[in-house]
């Protein structure tokens, strides 16, 4: 691969960078197409990359969260730190679920596989994914404190030398509510980073590389000066932004500071509000996940992801506040915090960037169901809903697409076989998207029941019941979240019973629109009407 005057070859750099995607995203498919449960196979809430011997990331899935794609490299540094070189063996898989270091709660299992070739270590796959249940309280915020919300595994092996650890597998089996979906999402973790450790050596194989430092040197430097000339081209100045959360009982507050220098960036959310004792905290991870993910789509969204994007880009949140919990605060609902960043990122640019900011969306819901069916057998399930996506500013907004997050929406008819649930309806809610000239995106109505004659716990999770999208540039404000019981509002962020019989219902927010209504083409400028 490299030169006679020594340097690599940038046509190689290509054809291995495109391979080293590849690797990563049949890895993701992998998963997908080997899950137990619709969080991973049908929702897709998950992500999978590829690292060097020193566990710089390479590339990551096509597909895959947000948050969970930028906390997996960070969690790779802590995982690496942990164990030591000489700590990763041949046939060993390391888990994980800490909030605080990798993706911020514990129903994210983190599954690291070293990849050997002979007996030398060359590199790491390592995946994420929402596992449907890890014990403690279903799926909420409502804790009070991060031991309710279920099973910690610290880093330790799955996997030694090729043999299962019988011990946490029990462990792991007896503290869930649906041990074949938990475990068997987990089998379709290991095997996929297995598929990709076989692709990463017969990368090299071909490439007749060594190890994978000099392409992963050459890759991420690259990046890292096409991130860096994205941010000089900024006017130098600190931009300020704020974003209001309908939070537990009071509102809470993001606000930013995003001091641009040459080709840095620093973003600091002082003045943010103090963490609460209720399971909407973010960890730091997850907050500079989000971070990266919107300075990226706003600066130099065609880059590579790797960790070249980066490192030109520093972020501090004070300490106990909601985007930097202290250690034992509950973080169980932190997407209800973590997601709103980017629109807190965006106000503070868009002086400087108006054509290239989303107006505020509907972010992601979650509605978690646990009982027993008419068999008594015990389930769990969770799925989220989606509402608009904000306007741009070339574009209306996408209907029931909830940015930043890309979780799926999961079909009807695929939830209703999995699960004692009977939808009453499911449909775009027509006068919730933000007027503008061009017009935010469709929220959602969902009705359901229960089929089965026993009653459930519900858990819900939503936001912008209080503050609904925003539009920016004089667009109009998306409709609001409502949820209601046999026709009574009740709170987003609260659980109930759901008795059979009764019908609850999710109204979605709308995206906010982007400039003045008044300005829209009768059919709209992009043709959408």
């Amino acid at each position: 691969m490299a030169r006679r005057d020594g340097r690599l070859d940038p046509v190689r750099i290509e054809l291995c960078w495109n391979r080293l995607v590849s690797i990563a995203s049949e890895q993701a498919a992998t998963m997908v197409n080997s899950a137990f449960s619709t969080v991973l196979g049908e929702m897709e809430d998950l992500s999978a990359a590829v690292f060097d011997a020193r566990g710089v990331m390479l590339a990551q899935s096509v597909q895959g969260a947000p948050g969970h794609l930028g906390t997996l490299s960070i969690g790779m540094d802590h995982i690496v730190d942990a164990v030591g070189p000489a700590g990763f063996g041949a046939g060993d898989v390391f888990i994980t679920n800490d909030p605080w270091l990798v993706s911020g709660h514990k129903h994210d299992l983190t599954v690291v596989t070293p990849v050997h070739r002979e007996t030398d270590l060359v590199g790491f796959t390592a995946s994420n994914c929402h596992t449907v249940d890890i014990g403690g309280r279903i799926f909420s915020a409502a804790a009070e404190a991060v031991y309710e919300e279920g099973l910690q595994i610290p880093i330790m092996k799955l996997f030694d030398a090729g043999e299962p650890n019988d011990t946490l597998f029990r462990i792991i089996e007896d503290n869930v509510r649906s041990p074949e979906l938990v475990l068997g999402d987990l089998a379709a973790q290991v095997s996929a980073n297995h598929v990709a450790g076989d692709r990463l050596r017969a990368l090299m194989d071909l490439e007749d590389l060594a190890d994978l430092s000099g392409i992963a040197d050459e890759i991420t430097a690259r990046t890292e000066r096409k991130m860096r000339q994205a941010i000089a081209a900024l006017p130098d100045g600190t931009y300020r932004g704020r974003v209001m959360l309908d939070g537990f009982g009071e509102p809470l507050t993001i606000a930013v500071a995003i001091a641009v220098a040459d080709d840095e960036i620093e973003v600091d959310f002082a003045g943010t509000s103090p963490q609460i004792a209720k399971g909407v905290n973010c960890v730091l991870n997850y907050t500079k996940a989000f971070v990266f993910y919107a300075l990226k789509c706003a600066l130099s969204p065609d880059i590579p992801n790797n960790d070249g994007t980066l490192r030109p880009i520093r972020v501090s949140a004070p300490e106990g506040s909601i985007l930097n919990a202290r250690h034992p605060a509950p973080v169980g609902g932190r997407h209800l915090v973590g997601l709103f960043v980017p629109f807190a990122i965006f106000d503070a640019l868009a002086p400087a960037i108006p054509d290239r900011i989303v107006a505020e969306s509907s972010v992601l819901g979650a509605v978690t169901l646990a009982g027993e069916g008419d068999d008594d057998a015990p389930y769990v399930f969770t799925f989220f809903c989606s509402g608009g996506m904000g306007a741009r500013a070339d574009r209306d907004g996408l209907d029931a697409t909830a940015f930043p997050s890309n979780v799926a929406n999961a079909p009807v008819e695929v939830i209703e076989q999995v699960a004692p649930i009977r939808f009453t309806g499911r449909a775009l809610i027509p006068d919730s998207p933000g007027a503008g000239r061009f017009r935010g995106g469709a929220g959602q109505r969902i009705g359901l029941k229960l089929r089965s004659g026993n009653a459930a716990t519900v858990s819900t999770m939503f936001e912008r019941a209080l503050f609904p999208p925003r539009g920016v540039r004089g667009g109009g404000d998306g409709g609001p979240t409502r949820l209601s019981l046999d026709g009574r509002p009740i709170d987003p962020k609260r659980g109930f019973r759901l008795e059979p019989g009764s019908e609850f219902v999710i109204e979605t927010p709308g995206g906010g629109g982007y400039g003045p209504a008044g300005r829209r083409e009768p059919w709209g400028a992009d043709g959408s009407g």
